[in-house]
């Protein structure tokens, strides 16, 4: 029996269903045989898992996609997905022999370069460039993901839940360019990574090993591959859309890299620095770093998705605005401090540290990026996403006078002397200041040379107004992020905050910026009856001085931090005899100045 694939989204689910049926229950029997024969994964220095686990689960999503494919999918579909699984399977027993005999690094880097050329010997390639160029790109492109998939595979279900995702995004992809057998490999390929999940979630009861991350990357590489020959007319559509839509393992690999480059520490080794152990030493529970993964994996991918249905320009405007939120990410991350392994730096290494270290730069490269997003989105929107012939041939002129212009004026305003992660509203008005000279000067320069000949005067207004959103986008999304991650943080003692006023929010911000405190508040407590039931800085204030004994019970209140410098000393002694009644410790915390 084969599922109709005309039937489009709902063949599709059916498919998924039926793979990660298929999944789930070849996982089950193969964990319980790797558990009688022994083959399991012991904890390790350069490993995250401090349990034994089952291992390689690979086999069970190798055979399930297989099989699915030879049952379920029209005869007349398999063509070009047998293509694909070909070369997947050689990458599978590659894998697999790896996961059996431990393979050392150069060797199976060799065998994984030549598990990168089957796709191109197979006719899968990049069809928009000359095969000069299409076959290398395709080489790299396939190697890259599917090693990025194997360096995801670095904490319980974060592989297989990005997978899934990447996946269903590739499902809904090529549903809506027609491509029904592509759709099914993409269902085949999310159903058998959801079915897996199950067991590997934490705390994970199997392992995929290198025969699982390897199969997985090597699929969503080569499919968005093999899409590239159907209706694709544009560099958004055939690269820019898989590099979203497999966005976050290429984070993963590219933060790891040029932090392993930093350190001078050897690149292909295992390793606890990855962006998931990085959210976790931030405080974050394992599944709250995971499923912040995921949730950056499925907005990248709805990016990628819109681009592809999108102007080529408004693709690249959309790219844009989502490498800069991957780059302050990246900032964020990158100021962890984790288990560094490996020797001293060298070579490129050093080169590297002399760029890091000099964050302005990287802050300049992105203001650049976001000037260019912020016009070309500027005349798409004046123009209803689609830039008449007479504008675009005045970009050549226009994009390099705005961004030599407005960053000049940028540079001598002191835009790059704040730090983007202590960024208030005063460094906002400073901002606007900035960018509105800049803008006043790069028109009257448009003025003097081309007296705005093929250039929209309501676009360079809309052009004004999206860099002042963009550039200050950037500069608070870096503190942005320190906070909503700060604030998901699961360890520490669970504290009470005594004072809801600009005391209590001074130290909620030096907790939160502090993970070494190992403190996690948990609310506010404030003797203003009219504070009950708000949010400051997303902690409600859970009530007044004779709650505390009934919320030290239900919360498991470890201290309570007083920080109300205008309380008087009877108040204070007050609150510190309702804190002894109620077994809890209680300190107070002087501010800064008094």
């Amino acid at each position: 029996m084969t599922l109709p694939l005309a039937g489009g989204l709902p063949a599709g689910v059916l498919l998924l269903g039926a793979a990660a049926g298929a999944s789930l229950a070849l996982t089950a029997v193969l964990r319980v045989l790797l558990l009688r024969l022994g083959s399991v994964d012991y904890p390790r220095e350069d490993r995250w898992h401090r349990r034994v686990v089952a291992r390689p689960g690979g086999p069970a999503m190798y055979v399930a996609w297989i099989l699915l494919l030879m049952l379920l999918v029209p005869r007349e579909a398999r063509p070009r997905l047998l293509a694909v699984a070909g070369a997947a399977s050689a990458v599978f027993a590659l894998g697999l022999v790896d996961d059996l005999l431990r393979l050392s690094t150069l060797p199976k880097l060799l065998l994984l370069i030549v598990a990168a050329c089957l796709p191109p010997l197979l006719g899968l390639r990049f069809e928009l460039f000359p095969p000069a160029l299409a076959v290398p790109l395709t080489i790299f492109w396939v190697l890259g993901i599917t090693n990025a998939f194997n360096w995801l595979d670095n904490i319980d279900g974060l592989a297989a839940g990005t997978a899934a995702i990447a996946g269903g995004v590739l499902v809904a992809q090529f549903l809506l360019a027609g491509d029904a057998a592509l759709a099914a490999g993409a269902a085949l390929t999310a159903g058998v990574a959801l079915g897996f999940l199950v067991f590997n979630v934490h705390p994970a009861r199997i392992f995929m090993g290198d025969s699982g991350s390897s199969f997985l990357g090597f699929l969503l590489a080569v499919l968005p591959v093999a899409g590239s020959a159907a209706a694709v007319s544009n560099v958004v559509t055939t690269l820019i859309v898989p590099v979203l839509i497999l966005s976050v393992p290429i984070f993963d690999t590219a933060l790891v890299t040029l932090m392993r480059l930093r350190g001078g520490q050897p690149l292909l080794q295992g390793g606890t620095d990855h962006p998931s152990h990085r959210l976790v030493a931030l405080g974050l529970s394992e599944r709250r770093a995971v499923l912040n993964l995921y949730g950056l994996s499925a907005l990248a991918g709805g990016v990628g998705l819109a681009a592809s249905r999108l102007d080529p320009l408004s693709g690249l405007v959309l790219t844009a605005v989502a490498l800069a939120l991957f780059t302050a990410l990246g900032f964020v991350l990158s100021r962890v401090r984790v288990s560094p392994r490996g020797g001293g730096g060298g070579g490129v290494g050093v080169v590297l540290v002399q760029l890091m270290h000099k964050r302005r730069i990287l802050e300049m490269l992105v203001d650049v990026v976001l000037i260019l997003a912020a016009y070309l989105g500027a005349n798409l929107l004046r123009f209803e996403g689609r830039l008449p012939a007479p504008m675009t041939a005045a970009l050549p002129f226009v994009l390099p006078v705005l961004v030599a212009i407005k960053m000049s004026v940028l540079y001598l305003m002191g835009l790059y002397r704040g730090e983007w992660r202590y960024v208030g509203f005063l460094d906002i008005v400073g901002l606007l200041r900035a960018v509105t000279l800049a803008s006043l000067v790069s028109v009257t320069v448009l003025v003097l040379t081309t007296r705005l000949l093929n250039i929209s005067r309501a676009a360079l207004i809309l052009d004004w107004l999206l860099t002042m959103v963009f550039l200050g986008g950037a500069r608070f999304s870096i503190r942005l992020l320190q906070e909503m991650l700060a604030a998901q943080r699961s360890g520490g003692r669970p504290v009470l905050i005594f004072g809801a006023g600009e005391g209590g929010l001074l130290l909620l911000a030096e907790i939160r910026n502090n993970p070494a405190h190992g403190i996690r508040p948990v609310g506010f407590l404030d003797d203003d009856p009219g504070k009950g039931g708000t949010l400051m800085r997303g902690l409600p204030v859970l009530g007044t001085r004779r709650d505390i004994p009934e919320l030290v019970r239900r919360l498991q209140i470890a201290e309570v931090l007083i920080a109300a410098p205008s309380m008087d000393r009877g108040d204070l002694e007050a609150v510190q005899a309702i804190c002894a009644e109620a077994g809890v410790t209680c300190r107070a915390m002087h501010p800064l100045l008094s």
